[in-house]
């Protein structure tokens, strides 16, 4: 075998042995990003279960609408300064969504990690507390929220592109039937 033949035949070698440390080095990478991906994720779902923020849920659901009535209450969001989160426990619930906002903009956690589970929720508090927001922008300036609103953004995009949820080709719905609606239609008061 002649020098140039060797010379060849380790320099394929060498290329063949980059090529396998590049792939391995692929492989660890989407594990590690898997890994990290995986405890932002964890740690998300446990602030959602947090007090504060299920306190802010709660607020949202049954006293937001009317409060927002009351000039005092829009009065002290209206502020440069920080806003009491015990008087304004929808605050917790901006703050949490705009933190999974930041973790979705800055790349922490695919976005579709979070919108298969809470698109529709994001919508929903989105629109709620969007007046909120709008007072709060006066004095504080747009970027105020801007990643809850990137999220919530997203989250309507997402909604319109698999409005019955999202789910792997070929999967096949299981039958669903509301067995209660009739008993239910019959027992809620009718609307005026």
């Amino acid at each position: 075998m002649s020098s140039e033949q060797v010379n060849l035949a380790i320099s394929v070698l060498t290329l063949v042995v980059l090529l396998a440390a590049a792939v391995a080095a692929v492989v660890q990478l989407r594990h590690i990003r898997a890994s990290s991906e995986s405890a932002t994720f964890s740690t998300a779902f446990a602030l959602w279960y947090s007090p504060e923020v299920q306190r802010g849920i709660r607020f949202i659901q049954h006293e937001f609408t009317t409060k927002m009535e009351d000039p005092l209450f829009r009065q002290e969001l209206d502020t440069a300064s920080a806003v009491d989160h015990e008087d304004h426990p929808e605050l917790n619930v901006l703050d949490f969504f705009d933190n999974v906002g930041n973790y979705v903009v800055f790349g922490n956690v695919r976005e579709a990690l979070i919108l298969h589970p809470a698109g529709q929720l994001i919508v929903n508090v989105w629109e709620s507390l969007s007046p909120a927001i709008a007072i709060m922008r006066r004095k504080r300036g747009r970027q105020l929220y801007i990643s809850f609103e990137y999220l919530a953004a997203r989250a309507r995009t997402w909604m319109e592109r698999y409005p019955d949820g999202y789910a792997p080709k070929g999967f096949v719905r299981l039958p669903n039937p509301d067995v209660w609606q009739q008993a239910d239609a019959k027992s809620m008061p009718t609307e005026a």
